[in-house]
């Protein structure tokens, strides 16, 4: 590897987006281009690990930081961390090179490539941290650039609320991730993954369990499960490249990566814990792709398909099993690859076309020949179409539960082939409403055309990897392998014949029906909302099974109306203000003193 690779692969970009600020006084175009080559030389480190950690030859380095606390800063050179942080910073460049396009004509974009640059720098030093108390910073830094950057058009209202929105939401997970660290350095005194795993007094069943849930609860927050997925769609409000950026390299597979190395730190988990990981993640896979097929915005249908993707990751983690857990990694670089392709495609076409409503596009692959080729590969992928990525990655999640057997196995099998369904049945509409049939007319006398060549190249070479990884999953397995606790039971995967002809019926039950309707047209979609029971049932799709009308109800106007009450007992006279706050002062410490004595 290159000197210093595991230090300059996050501090790089974090150094870069102190720099752009005094960068930008010089040039403004200089500033653009020394954003993408920031990342583009820490994808250049990243990648230089690759070979060593390979050949087996993983390290850990730290300083010591307070001794007091026994507290270090260091980086994790593994298998692991590696593979996050070379598809972080790869990623990363791809969109930053596309930003210098897309975002050419906006104003703020000093601060745009100032918190692009330390997202991408955060969550390296995330992947790349050797210990939770370190992981727990990058993880806040990550919270808040993600909260910065869909917010980025302040002046909207809706952006300025999305922003919010997220903030708040994944704090609650935040919460439960900051629990759960605490409570393992109280009862450990080792917050370093090696040293918590080889601790000297390890934690009780019960109390691993609780910690472990705890982390998942962060896992459920940052990576937009059930029931803290609602942000996630709301922060479409946001750049699309901010968009391609979260849902592809950073933000949300943070909580999938967390649970992972929990995994791996832990790894005699209870089946409690599983069942949780798995359940949430069934659960929010199914639902999330039934509220896809039900949104005319392009990049609301996008962000329901992440979620759904990331349930499959949970719920093959909570399969418990090495095959599993490898299957969620493998899939989520085939869903990294995929959704940036899908995401840069979908900001081109709203780059030209001004909207992002699906209903207002159509008949633009005859203007944008090389963004709709290059979508159709995003949404196969999506599909899981051989010999696309997703095909490859998807099925190992199907073939693991249907090896594990049993009721979970089984259930888990049925709820992955009926998403995979969906799936299907959605990346067609999509791709159909967007690039076939005739442009409305609200585009037409519109200049369409192709996007530059900046904004093109990143789509070839995404949807290039969309065909290729795929035919890595033998050295995927090898090279992650080496982390596994019981990596002797790992062996090459190969292809069973009845999950896969299961996943290629899944195919035409979903692409079948999605093709009628959506390309040939032979049958109108409004056919299918004319019943009493299908028109409400689309009704509960469309408002997303109404979890933000619930929160609204419940917390914005629980808390509005706890606000306005207090608001009416705070008379503005101190006299009685003070008179009001002994009583209350009193109460409380009578309250307490009966208490010692045994009266309450």
């Amino acid at each position: 590897m290159l000197p210093y690779s595991p230090w300059l692969a996050w501090l790089i970009p974090i150094i870069g987006s102190l720099s752009v600020p005094i960068i930008a006084k010089i040039n403004g175009k200089l500033r653009d281009w020394l954003s993408f080559t920031f990342v583009a030389t820490s994808s250049i480190f990243t990648f230089s690990m690759l070979p060593d950690v390979f050949n087996g030859r993983s390290a850990e380095l730290q300083v010591q930081w307070i001794p007091y606390f026994n507290l270090s800063y260091g980086v994790l050179i593994d298998p692991l961390s590696v593979f996050m942080a070379s598809l972080v910073s790869f990623i990363g460049a791809l969109i930053m090179l596309y930003s210098i396009g897309y975002m050419a004509h906006e104003e703020g974009l000093t601060r745009y490539y100032f918190f692009m640059l330390l997202f991408i720098g955060g969550m390296i030093g995330l992947v790349m941290a050797n210990n939770f108390f370190q992981l727990y910073i990058f993880w806040e830094i990550v919270g808040l650039c993600s909260y910065a950057l869909i917010g980025f058009w302040y002046k909207k209202p809706e952006a300025a609320r999305a922003g919010m929105k997220a903030f708040i939401v994944t704090r609650i997970g935040d919460v439960c991730l900051l629990l759960g660290i605490l409570i393992l350095y109280l009862n450990t005194g080792q917050l370093t993954f090696s040293a918590v795993r080889n601790s000297a007094s390890p934690l009780s069943a019960s109390l691993l369990t609780t910690v472990a849930l705890l982390f998942f609860g962060g896992a459920i927050g940052k990576s937009a499960q059930v029931p803290l997925f609602v942000w996630l769609p709301d922060a479409m409000e946001g750049p699309t490249t901010v968009s391609a950026l979260i849902h592809a390299a950073t933000m949300v597979k943070a909580g999938v990566y967390l649970v992972a190395r929990t995994a791996i730190v832990f790894p005699s988990l209870s089946s409690e814990y599983l069942l949780a990981v798995a359940g949430v993640g069934a659960v929010t896979a199914f639902m999330a792709a039934t509220m896809a097929l039900a949104t005319f915005d392009i990049k609301r249908v996008l962000a329901y398909s992440t979620i759904s993707q990331l349930g499959y990751m949970m719920f093959s983690l909570g399969l418990g099993t090495s095959g599993g857990w490898l299957a969620s990694q493998f899939h989520l670089m085939s869903h990294a690859l995929f959704k940036a392709l899908l995401f840069l495609c979908a900001g081109a076409v709203i780059h030209v076309t001004g909207t992002r409503d699906m209903r207002q596009m159509g008949g633009l692959k005859r203007y944008m020949p090389v963004t709709y080729v290059t979508f159709i590969i995003g949404a196969l992928s999506l599909s899981g179409v051989p010999p696309f990525n997703g095909f490859w990655s998807k099925d190992l999640i199907l073939e693991e539960c249907f090896k594990l057997g049993g009721y979970m196995g089984s259930f888990l099998f049925f709820v992955g082939t009926s998403t995979a369904i969906i799936t299907v049945a959605y990346a067609i509409r999509m791709t159909a409403l967007t690039f076939m049939g005739e442009e409305p007319n609200l585009l037409k006398g519109k200049k369409l055309c192709e996007a530059p060549n900046v904004m093109t190249v990143p789509l070839i070479v995404l949807a290039s990897t969309c065909v290729a990884s795929g035919f890595l999953q033998p050295y995927f397995i090898g090279f992650m392998s080496q982390i596994l606790p019981r990596a002797n039971e790992l062996s090459i995967a190969s292809i069973e014949a009845l999950p896969l002809t299961v996943s290629l019926i899944a195919l035409i039950a979903g692409g079948l029906p999605a093709y009628i309707i959506y390309v040939r047209r032979s049958v109108s979609p409004e056919t299918f909302t004319k019943g009493r029971f299908s028109r409400y049932l689309y009704k509960i799709l469309a408002n997303g099974y109404y979890f933000d009308s619930f929160y609204n109800y419940v917390f914005v106007k629980g808390v509005s109306y706890i606000s306005n009450w207090s608001r009416k007992l705070q008379t503005g006279i101190l006299n009685v203000n003070m008179i009001a706050f002994i009583a209350a002062f009193l109460s409380l410490l009578s309250f307490f003193f009966a208490a010692l004595e045994g009266g309450v």
